[in-house]
């Protein structure tokens, strides 16, 4: 495999061909699936085993390729400065797949450099990285509704869900441009699982911007932590029904709902 990729927004493909120097990474092997934990338990009397739920705690990437320099000073500089690209930890690792970059949250755990031979003047090198977040994801976010001037207080999409992960973390925004009434809650529901989250006793206001973020796991009202009832939406890919309602007499509110597509 021969693509884009960068991390921690430094290119790990700039290859000059006119002047024949730079980084040429030519393997880039993210194809398996995270790690796949499933506890089994024994069912009691029964001679038969469950398992009650699956964990993914963490994806193994690795890369090489090869370190090109015009003179032997000029690719210990390369090579310094490469290696340098992996301090710290959970960057961003973007790969271009499919068209299109997908990220991973990614630190080094191992930049091995070959020692250089003779008068050659470039060495090869092997990054493996380890994703305490195990799903890549798409950088653009992709919309479940958009809805400007909602005056309903029920209303139900029915989006096709992307990716293949398990779950797919949607991210609401709920602009507040008029209200009435006193039922001072916003709900939302994701039919398919009877998952629901509540916000209520806020004291809601035209001009409130609530944002009930499934990623970072915050309902904020004005950028302000808020507490909330209930449990963040989870979407598996495919066909999935999603309710928003409110409890004031009437309303006119904008309602923007998007996820990021998370891939195993």
């Amino acid at each position: 495999m021969n693509g884009l990729i960068s991390f921690n927004s430094n290119s790990l493909q700039t290859y000059d061909i006119a002047a024949q120097t730079g980084i040429i990474t030519n393997v880039i092997n993210h194809g398996s699936i995270p790690d796949k934990v499933a506890n089994l338990y024994q069912i009691a009397n029964s001679n038969s085993s469950a398992i009650p739920f699956i964990d993914y705690p963490s994806k193994a990437i690795s890369i090489s390729g090869v370190i090109k320099g015009s003179d032997q000073e000029d690719l210990d500089t390369r090579i310094d400065t490469f290696k340098g690209y992996f301090n710290g930890k959970n960057h961003n690792l973007d790969i271009n797949y499919k068209s299109t970059n997908r990220r991973y949250t990614a630190t080094a755990t191992n930049v091995g450099i070959s020692e250089r031979t003779g008068a050659l003047l470039y060495v090869e090198f092997t990054v493996e990285f380890i994703c305490t977040k195990p799903f890549g994801k798409d950088i653009i976010a992709t919309e479940i509704a958009n809805v400007s001037g909602n005056t309903l207080s029920t209303v139900t999409f029915n989006p096709v869900i992307g990716g293949n992960a398990p779950e797919q973390l949607p991210i609401t925004t709920i602009t507040l441009n008029a209200i009435t009434g006193s039922g001072d809650y916003v709900q939302l529901s994701n039919d398919g699982n009877d998952q629901k989250l509540l916000v209520f006793g806020k004291n809601l206001q035209a001009g409130d911007v609530i944002v009930i973020d499934g990623v970072s796991r915050e309902v904020t009202i004005n950028s302000q932590l808020v507490d909330f009832e209930g449990s963040f939406l989870e979407f598996e890919p495919g066909a999935q029904s999603l309710t928003y309602t409110d409890g004031f007499d009437s309303r006119n509110s904008d309602i923007l709902i998007e996820y990021q597509k998370q891939y195993l």
